[in-house]
């Protein structure tokens, strides 16, 4: 069933953004003024990563609460930060540790050794942020948030 609802979820997005980029388009041979070029656009976290890849992030949402990120690092930082202000979470995230690792590196330490672009989570906390977009959601929302059991089903990121 969530499966389901992903897939008309994002239909329905990939209808706006249709409707919307045909909508400018008839305005600007109607020569019509555009002033919102710069159009923002809807993916749910639990798309496939590859979604993402090329594109520029303006913000999170959680919800309905908004907080703005326009690099893929920013976006890394707002999620997992929202995953580690719950104390369960929290719990599991420390618990995880020097265990999540990648092909040449340790994704998530407590401490920023051996790491290329560490990010700082928390107190002996880092994560390892050097990777294109696609690699970097992909550790993110699979390689730590699955196994810290946040719940992420709720969160979407904005592309300008």
């Amino acid at each position: 069933m969530n499966e389901i609802m992903e897939i008309k979820k994002a239909m329905e997005t990939l209808k706006s953004m249709i409707n919307a980029t045909f909508d400018r388009l008839i305005q600007t041979l109607d020569g019509e003024e555009t002033a919102d070029l710069t159009a923002e656009y809807t993916y749910p976290f639990t798309a496939n990563t590859h979604i993402f890849i090329g594109k520029k992030p303006a913000a999170v949402l959680f919800g309905e609460e908004r907080v703005e990120a326009n690099n893929w690092r920013k976006v890394f930082a707002a999620i997992i930060s929202k995953c580690n202000a719950d104390a369960k979470c929290h719990e599991n995230l420390m618990y995880l540790r020097d265990k999540v690792m990648g092909r040449d590196r340790i994704l998530l330490s407590h401490s920023s050794d051996g790491m290329r672009r560490p990010l700082k989570i928390d107190d002996d906390m880092y994560a390892e942020v050097c990777y294109g977009t696609g690699t970097l959601l992909y550790i993110l929302r699979d390689r730590i948030l699955a196994p810290a059991h946040f719940d992420y089903s709720g969160i979407s990121i904005v592309i300008k």
